[in-house]
């Protein structure tokens, strides 16, 4: 038998897609990285609907939305319910070792169960990307205990899992950034008014936003946001409701600093994009985010307290040398999240997991061992 280290992995991935995502952007982007020696990867993109379904269920759409609304986790829906049939399908004919669900808060329901029952050797594996607040509403602790490992954005999260799965089926692999796309500028913008970038929508602290935007008429603020931000009517803050990846990466180079207020976190693509460009960050004080913005690359400011974060951004962009410090730890700090890292930190987990199954080797799952955090 050739050593599991020389064996090829079938790995399936099943994601679902955010429109405002771009080409460069998203956790999915790891997979690029892979070994191709070592990984033969496949990809099903399931639709945040109830529209994907076999032709042959089709006629039963409306009852199974129904029931699913009644049975399944909170964001599950029928295009979740075809991505898993998908699968099950692929591990019933052998030709997969492995399935990672990317958004677990989504697509895996019944799965894991599925091929329990079956006493099949496929590992499945689930990622998850909400603070636990949220996971308590959105997540099913049953479907979560037929899963061989779950992975992590942040150890914050750590708090919800260890109550449902044993330590050893637990990691957290920090989340990743295009850091070739995403670079600084080649020297600092100079213009007479400074210049803040706020991007994304979810869970941002628009008030906080609002409030420093105000307080600071001589900074300017462009906000990317698809969404309503509430800050239309400041005239220092120009709104980016749609732009394109290159538009994007060139607002990120032309800011001064990245200015984040978040309400609540995990990782977040916006923070990862604007280290990589170089940017001084302020942003809130959360646990999340200290893992990610531990050095000199940020400065954190209680959640939700707009004199802290004013203060902040304004010694910032008066400190040229602080400014210069700042800017370096960040780019510094993204190079060791770029893709090729975090997917090399993927690997050395699929190799652990799937060795363990080909050589019918239990995995420990004791409650008493020690977590494995791959940062």
């Amino acid at each position: 038998m050739r050593p599991v280290a020389e064996l090829r992995i079938r790995a399936r991935f099943v994601h679902t897609p955010y429109r405002h995502w771009g080409a460069h952007s998203g956790y999915p982007k790891f997979i690029e990285h892979l070994d191709p020696a070592r990984y033969r990867a496949e990809v099903h993109r399931a639709a945040d609907n109830h529209e994907e379904i076999p032709l042959c269920l089709r006629p039963f759409r409306p009852w199974l939305r129904e029931r699913l609304k009644r049975r399944a986790m909170k964001w599950y829906k029928v295009s979740d319910l075809n991505a898993e049939l998908a699968a099950f399908g692929r591990c019933l004919a052998g030709r997969l070792d492995m399935v990672h669900f990317l958004d677990g808060e989504h697509s895996v329901q019944f799965l894991p169960r599925a091929l329990d029952a079956l006493g099949s050797r496929v590992l499945t594996v689930a990622s998850f990307h909400q603070p636990p607040d949220l996971l308590e509403e959105l997540l099913d602790p049953a479907a979560l205990r037929g899963l061989d490992h779950v992975v992590l954005m942040s150890p914050s999260q750590i708090s919800y899992f260890e109550r449902h799965l044993p330590a050893a089926k637990v990691s957290v692999i920090l989340h990743g950034v295009d850091a070739d796309f995403f670079h600084p500028a080649p020297r600092r913008p100079r213009r007479s008014a400074p210049r803040c970038i706020t991007v994304g929508h979810w869970l941002r602290d628009w008030s906080v936003v609002h409030a420093v935007a105000d307080r600071l008429p001589g900074v300017e603020f462009h906000v990317v946001s698809p969404r309503e931000t509430g800050l239309g009517g400041l005239a220092n803050v120009i709104l980016h409701p749609s732009v394109d990846d290159e538009t994007l990466a060139e607002l990120y180079r032309q800011a001064d600093l990245l200015f984040l207020p978040l309400l609540d976190s995990t990782a977040n693509n916006s923070l990862l994009e604007g280290l990589a460009s170089g940017l001084p960050t302020v942003t809130s004080d959360l646990a999340a985010v200290r893992a990610y913005v531990g050095g000199d690359e940020a400065i954190l400011a209680p959640v939700s307290d707009a004199n802290a974060a004013a203060a902040a951004v304004t010694r910032v962009l008066n400190d040229p040398l602080l400014h210069a410090r700042m800017s370096a730890a960040a780019r510094a700090r993204a190079e060791t999240l770029a893709w090729r890292r975090v997917a090399a930190r993927h690997e050395a987990l699929y190799t652990r997991l799937v060795e363990h199954a080909r050589l019918r080797a239990p995995l420990r799952t004791s409650v008493r061992e020690p977590r494995r955090i791959e940062l």
